[in-house]
């Protein structure tokens, strides 16, 4: 069965990434792109796409106080996230923000996304949001963290 309202948490996600792509100057530079690790890379895949996919599927659940709390730390990661965003742009769109420490969180844009997609598997009742998220996890901070060393 759909639940099109939990759609909402994946799109909230995807808001930042619109104003991303739009306007971004076209790289320029002639430097040829680095390769990441094909199971890197196929992990981060496949667990975004369960992560954007599964939360139609599940219906949203704050009755219990886990639940709430879930749905707390929901807000406070996608806090954090738009507030790296925000930095982003305000800053010229320099791309060594988008790796570096916010509150002495490392990788920050890529560690809040995924807690808050940990936490909607919580506030969804939905196991197999956990699992992509963890799928996620195998492939995103890797990926991250070279890109964040290569800064």
């Amino acid at each position: 069965m759909l639940h099109p309202a939990s759609l909402i948490i994946p799109l909230l996600v995807l808001l930042p990434n619109l104003f991303f792509f739009a306007g971004k100057p076209a790289d320029k530079t002639g430097e040829a792109k680095r390769r990441e690790p094909p199971l890197l890379v196929a992990l981060e895949g496949i667990g975004r796409s369960g992560v954007f996919l599964l939360p139609g599927f599940f219906a949203i659940h704050t009755g219990r106080l886990y639940e709430f709390a879930a749905l707390i730390g929901m807000l406070v990661s996608l806090a954090l996230y738009y507030y790296g965003w925000v930095r982003y742009f305000r800053h010229g769109r320099e791309n060594s923000l988008l790796f570096s420490p916010i509150l002495g969180i490392p990788i920050p844009m890529a560690v809040s996304p995924i807690l808050y997609f940990l936490l909607a598997a919580v506030v969804l009742r939905a196991p197999p949001l956990f699992l992509s998220a963890l799928i996620l996890v195998a492939g995103h901070i890797p990926i991250s963290l070279q890109q964040y060393r290569r800064n």
